[in-house]
């Protein structure tokens, strides 16, 4: 007992040893670069930043106590160099620390993540071997694609030969490294998870398969918050092996972990999986068949109620429910109060379809039987409705311009996932650029991910300082606010015929380089298209749903023209310089009164719901969104609030963003804009100064 105990004593002042190693080899990086403030390391030019060195103590120190660490960083602050570089100095000195898993919260900042880890990677002089990780759908089947190609039409094939041409010289299968196509061939190419792989002509030589034995072999995988969700319900290995996680964009996992068992009850699918027993099982029993006819007709009955609800929760709660814009809401909530017969109903006859079904499969020796398991899920799913405020999932109503409605569903809390995410004895960083609440702290974020619960489990979590943007906000950033425009809850007519011109007011000052945020694309096209018929001295874009990045790179190329948006345009991108010197902030970004954040917000009463969901939710948006202004060291501009209610909620705002200077005069404005944007105008412009080093 007394050897294993010093053994026990040996190997943890080893580990303390490399740990402090570790941290020498950090503090050696960054006080070199100190020294010289400036410096060119392999190739890659670098700035030191006192917040970024500060930064990377607090993750080596979590590394080395393996603590939950909840951490703000600010724009320019270089968070993913900031953690990177503590953890390849454990990696060079500490052993048996390996797997190490980034996530992000898109596919796309994945490969923009390998692109961080490379650079570190030749920079330290470090070894790494990095891997992407995506779901199956995100990879080329290549017996499907050779499938597609022996029926396909002459243009299709043509598209599908180019294609097999490309995964054969970059050895890839990835969609995002090869040529985009249409959706709809793409859905008839992808990986599928419906376990035909083991027979497949291609199994041996699977390039997706490759991938995943690289996951095996890789020091860091990167995946997205998505994914890697789902891998830890799926008791995936890349997972469980893990010596540590680094939630990027943390502010999104929330969602990502709702995600995981969201779905739709679709009434047409319900109809399609009844109209098959019908015609091939039970089409010489008249009895059943009629009963069969009698659930479809009862299923339409509770989906017409469920429309009514839906319609009148949307006509009552939303702001343009009088404009009948449902189709552009999703998760609209609805209420079974007063439906509970028409729903009992469905339970009952879908459970005694099912008690049929299963009785007439065990004579036939059929045992996997798709539709069956799939309407004891809807069954199940029906039942857990009927619970109300106890059921597990939250529910709503998405409705189309056919004039057909779903009901999707998502899990009601996130407490599942978070236990078997948080409580592995590693560390796990969350960072973000938004992560704060309302009141300047991470509750909101804790909250959501139910990381109170946490504490319970012996494991240290830290609320890490905030680390602020290193750029100067007080000398090149103005907040602009309008109190005089009508209040767009109130009085939403007259709000929106001021709107545009208040807009076109504010561009004109800018002379362009303006991104404008809506938080409907209703309001969008009407700006839109009052705007178009102006004649200004700069291009007008709208965000084109099907085609965004498109117009977002024709926003950042041209350094005269304004971009209408919403949705996804609120965060994650980057437009450094000339092409954005102002954001205009249309309308204070309240959520709609949707199914989850009522479901969130029946924790509280009514007014702890305001502050605790809706008004935290929309100061995280405004940081957002008010975060896509200062993007690099030279940036300047004007952020601007046309909502006449941003006054009510000013310091929470505050709180949540680097803005120091606020005014409600549009002098100010016109007097900053001359003397940090448009003054700038000429041949030499504000940028074109003498080249630097490379701020990372």
């Amino acid at each position: 007992m007394l050897n294993v105990w010093n053994d026990s004593i040996w190997n943890d002042k080893k580990e303390e040893k490399q740990y402090d190693s570790a941290e020498k080899a950090m503090e050696s990086f960054y006080a070199q670069l100190q020294a010289v403030k400036k410096a060119e390391i392999n190739g890659v030019k670098l700035s030191y930043r006192s917040n970024q060195h500060q930064f990377s103590k607090d993750i080596m120190r979590a590394i080395r106590d393996r603590q939950i660490l909840l951490v703000q960083a600010g724009v320019g602050i270089g968070k993913s160099i900031g953690y990177l570089i503590p953890i390849f100095s454990t990696f060079k000195n500490k052993d048996n620390f390996k797997n190490v898993i980034i996530s992000t919260s898109s596919i796309g900042l994945q490969q923009q993540m390998l692109s961080d880890i490379n650079m570190v990677s030749n920079m330290l002089n470090i070894d790494i071997n990095a891997t992407i990780v995506k779901g199956v759908n995100n990879y080329v089947c290549l017996n499907r694609l050779r499938d597609a190609i022996r029926n396909s039409n002459s243009q299709d094939k043509e598209i599908l030969k180019k294609l097999e041409d490309e995964i054969r010289k970059k050895c890839t299968i990835d969609k995002d490294e090869l040529s985009e196509v249409s959706a709809e061939i793409w859905k008839n190419i992808q990986l599928t998870n419906r376990g035909f792989c083991s027979n497949c002509n291609y199994s041996k030589s699977c390039l997706y398969r490759e991938n995943l034995r690289n996951i095996r072999n890789s020091d860091i995988v990167i995946t997205n918050h998505n994914f890697l969700a789902r891998s830890v319900m799926d008791d995936r290995d890349f997972v469980n092996d893990t010596d540590m996680i680094v939630f990027d964009e943390a502010h999104k996992l929330e969602d990502a972990i709702r995600d995981i068992n969201s779905g739709k009850l679709s009434f047409e699918d319900i109809t399609r999986a009844l109209n098959y027993y019908e015609n091939n099982i039970f089409s010489n029993d008249e009895r059943i068949i009629e009963y069969l006819e009698d659930t479809r007709r009862s299923i339409g009955t509770f989906y017409k109620v469920v429309k009514r609800r839906g319609l009148g929760f949307f006509y009552k709660n939303s702001d343009e429910g009088k404009k009948g814009n449902i189709t552009t809401y999703d998760k609209i909530p609805f209420y079974i109060d007063k439906a509970e017969k028409e729903l009992d109903d469905v339970i009952d006859r879908l459970n005694k379809i099912i008690r049929v079904v299963s009785q007439k499969n065990r004579i036939n020796g059929y045992r996997n039987d798709k539709r069956l398991n799939f309407l004891i899920r809807c069954s199940n799913l029906f039942t857990d409705m009927s619970y109300k405020d106890n059921s597990s999932y939250i529910y709503w109503a998405d409705f189309f311009k056919s004039d057909r409605v779903t009901i999707g569903y998502a899990s009601r809390n996130t407490s599942k996932v978070t236990e078997r995410l948080f409580n592995k004895d590693i560390p796990i960083i969350c960072t973000s650029g938004t992560l704060l609440d309302a009141r300047g702290s991470y509750e909101y974020f804790k909250s959501g991910l139910s990381l109170n619960n946490i504490n319970a489990k012996n494991r240290t979590m830290i609320e890490g300082k905030v680390y602020s943007s290193p750029y100067n906000y007080d000398e090149k950033t103005l907040f602009y606010y309008d109190d005089k425009m009508p209040n767009p809850k109130n009085n939403y007519d007259e709000y929106i015929r001021e709107l545009p011109k208040k807009i076109s007011e504010l561009i004109r000052i800018t002379n362009g380089r303006t991104l404008i945020l809506f938080t409907s694309k209703c309001d969008r096209d009407y700006v839109y298209e009052k705007l178009t018929k102006e004649e200004f001295d700069f291009d007008i874009y709208k965000q084109e749903d099907s085609l965004s990045y498109k117009t977002l790179e024709m926003f950042k190329n041209n350094t005269k023209s304004c971009l209408l948006a919403t949705g996804a345009f609120w965060e994650g991108i980057d437009v450094k310089g000339k092409s954005l010197s102002s954001v205009i902030i249309a309308r204070l970004p309240f959520s709609n009164v949707n199914a989850i954040s009522s479901g969130k917000s029946r924790a509280y009463t009514e007014d702890e719901a305001f502050r605790m969901v809706y008004l935290n939710d929309m100061v995280q948006k405004i940081a957002q969104g008010t975060g896509r202004l200062i993007r690099g060291r030279l940036d300047r501009g004007i952020i601007s609030c046309l909502d006449s209610r941003f006054y009510s909620y000013m310091e929470e705002i505050k709180n949540a963003t680097p803005f120091t200077n606020y005014t409600n005069n549009i002098n100010d404005v016109i007097d900053f804009s001359k003397s940090h944007i448009t003054n700038m105008d000429g041949p030499r412009g504000p940028y074109k100064t003498k080249k630097k080093s490379v701020d990372i």
